[in-house]
């Protein structure tokens, strides 16, 4: 009878505990509505902090803006129409939340990496860690208006924490022409 007491105990503690967690992954995942917490712009270039719209935490954001400094796009041969885009390193930090993802995406191409944390408050990705960047033409004479340069491509990089806040960047980068 003691065992069976004891089980019943244990089986209610262990699903309480379940509950539990369950209860602060639920508040994780994409759902209700978002407002802008705090943005800034230079130039062309924007970047903003999301918090869900009810709550507390949309009056005091815990994620920082997305570091992203010196988006570049660089053609290493010029007999090529390949060029790079790369960032010498982004980072952002959430403390006292854990950092879930941090994507960058390319206006033509979509999502080009995806970086995950694992009970980290602070993501730093280093330039090499995306090796030479990612890969896209570089345009004729013209190409994004501009009568000197090649083709533009418009970006945004996203990151997300354990409270469900986010933060984005939004830019362009210019690349130099092809000139066959």
């Amino acid at each position: 009878m003691r065992r069976i007491a004891f089980l019943l105990v244990l089986i209610t503690l262990a699903a309480a505990a379940a509950f539990g967690i369950l209860q602060i992954a639920r508040g994780q995942g994409a759902g209700g509505s978002e407002v802008i917490v705090s943005s800034e712009r230079d130039g062309e270039n924007l970047r903003e902090i999301y918090a869900p719209a009810e709550g507390e935490s949309a009056n005091q954001p815990m994620i920082g803006f997305i570091d992203s400094p010196s988006a570049t796009c660089y053609q290493p041969d010029p007999a090529q129409d390949v060029c790079y885009i790369n960032w010498y390193y982004t980072s952002v930090d959430a403390s006292p939340n854990y950092m879930i993802s941090m994507t960058v995406a390319i206006n033509d191409f979509g999502i080009v990496a995806n970086v995950a944390g694992f009970f980290q408050t602070s993501m730093y990705v280093p330039y090499n860690m995306l090796d030479r960047g990612f890969k896209v033409a570089c345009g004729p004479l013209g190409a994004s208006g501009s009568p000197y340069l090649g083709k533009a491509y418009a970006w945004t990089i996203r990151a997300r924490d354990s409270a469900n806040l986010k933060s984005a960047n939004y830019g362009t980068v210019y690349c130099p022409a092809y000139t066959p």
